[in-house]
């Protein structure tokens, strides 16, 4: 090999990159849920960001087994969207088993709750 020839780049895995995008969109779903002054948007975005943090888990898992087998590059960032999507989806599913469990261990405090948001 010649001292001027470069070697050719490794490609970045598409999935890394499509984790990446999912978990940026999943975190930023979760939090605008919360931020954003819109009553019961986090009705919407809590689903949302579910979905959306699952989603960068698979093609985070996924594209970390291609690179492995096909020798590309984007590890760090196929990491980044399975940490991201994983934060969101692990807050999202304490969310939930937190009002379970309101409604199963509490239930005497769901009427006044729910009266003071009539739809």
């Amino acid at each position: 090999m010649e001292p001027n020839e470069t070697t050719p780049s490794s490609l970045t895995n598409r999935h890394s990159i499509i984790s990446l995008s999912l978990g940026i969109l999943t975190v930023l779903t979760f939090c605008g849920g919360f931020i954003i002054p819109i009553p019961f948007t986090s009705m919407l975005c809590a689903p949302v960001s579910f979905v959306t943090g699952i989603l960068a888990l698979i093609y985070g898992i996924v594209s970390l087994n291609r690179i492995r087998k096909n020798n590309e590059a984007g590890r760090s960032i196929a990491w980044v969207g399975i940490l991201s999507g994983g934060f969101v989806f692990l807050c999202v599913l304490c969310m939930v088993l937190a009002l379970i469990s309101l409604i199963i261990f509490s239930p005497e405090i769901l009427p006044p709750f729910l009266q003071n948001y009539q739809i």
